[in-house]
């Protein structure tokens, strides 16, 4: 159903034009930094495992420490080489307790070591991202570890050419994607991410797709904002409905959680950083907001 953010609307009823097997997932990395932080990220690789008959591997990322200033370069080779070897003990005891958690589920798991300097963790993420369908990864949250995992989730959606999956840090359900809200602002990036969620899309129970703020515009929504998107998910056999919303004081960010917790939304489908990253930075948005405070699942792609 298309309803507009004052009114009623119109039935767009299912219609399937094609009879081919929808797309699935082979290959699933979950991305992390520890096992126990980075739980939330691991149950959701399982669980699309097993619902997909997917491959699942893990990459274990370690920062290692930069180069101590010194002035004299054997004292700097000699505690460098000592805060490496901590470093990568620690990390090979976590893989240890990784490996113990993962055998459980009767699935032989691959669990990849990741290193490198802070500052290339990102890059790193990307290169094991691209070869898997999916990477899955926890939310940022509050902590030590925050910003190692937002180099990670920027690493892997503006290098991988890969769709992320980011589960916030408390997150415990069993399901992502029979409910799956589209957040469509008609933009690259929104079509890109759509394009990565074919194998929720043809799946789902129902999709609601959200709009913020959206005005009629030949260059972006057309005549009436998401009635050309719902038409084409109708086309692909999918139940859809439309929610035409204003963001008024809470802004973009509130208001998509809100469509979301109204239509019972298990995942938010979205295109990520539509503006440069800088400008993110300074001025905020909704990618950068939402990274900070969604309770539901993201599937985001740049």
């Amino acid at each position: 159903m298309v309803r507009g953010g004052r009114g009623g609307g119109k039935l767009l009823p299912p219609k399937v034009l094609s009879q081919g097997a929808p797309m699935s997932l082979k290959d699933i990395l979950a991305i992390i930094v520890s096992p126990t932080g980075d739980e939330p990220a691991l149950k959701a690789a399982d669980a699309l495992a097993a619902r997909f008959g997917a491959q699942m591997a893990v990459a274990h990322v370690t920062a290692l420490p930069d180069e101590p200033l010194a002035y004299e370069p054997s004292v700097v080779a000699g505690v460098w080489a000592e805060l490496l070897g901590r470093a990568r003990a620690e990390a090979a005891a976590e893989r240890a307790a990784l490996t113990g958690r993962l055998d459980p589920s009767g699935q032989p798991i691959e669990v990849r070591p990741a290193e490198a300097l802070a500052r290339d963790v990102g890059r790193v993420a990307a290169v094991h991202a691209r070869y898997a369908d999916l990477a899955v990864l926890t939310r940022p949250f509050e902590g030590d570890e925050r910003g190692l995992r937002q180099e990670l989730v920027e690493g892997v959606l503006y290098h991988s050419g890969r769709p992320a999956l980011i589960v916030p840090p408390h997150w415990a359900g069993a399901e992502i994607g029979r409910r799956p809200i589209l957040a469509w602002d008609a933009s690259r990036e929104a079509t890109r991410a759509l394009s990565e969620a074919d194998m929720f899309i043809d799946g789902a129970e129902h999709v609601t797709v959200v709009t913020v703020d959206a005005k009629p515009k030949a260059f972006g929504h057309g005549e009436q904002p998401g009635a050309n998107i719902a038409a084409h998910l109708a086309r692909r056999g999918a139940s859809v409905a439309v929610e035409n919303i204003e963001s008024e004081r809470g802004g973009t960010t509130q208001a998509l959680l809100a469509a979301c917790k109204a239509a019972r939304g298990d995942l938010m489908i979205m295109g990520a950083y539509g503006a440069p990253r800088l400008l993110e930075m300074v001025f905020g948005g909704a990618t950068r907001d939402l990274l900070a405070s969604a309770d539901i699942p993201l599937l985001m792609a740049h």
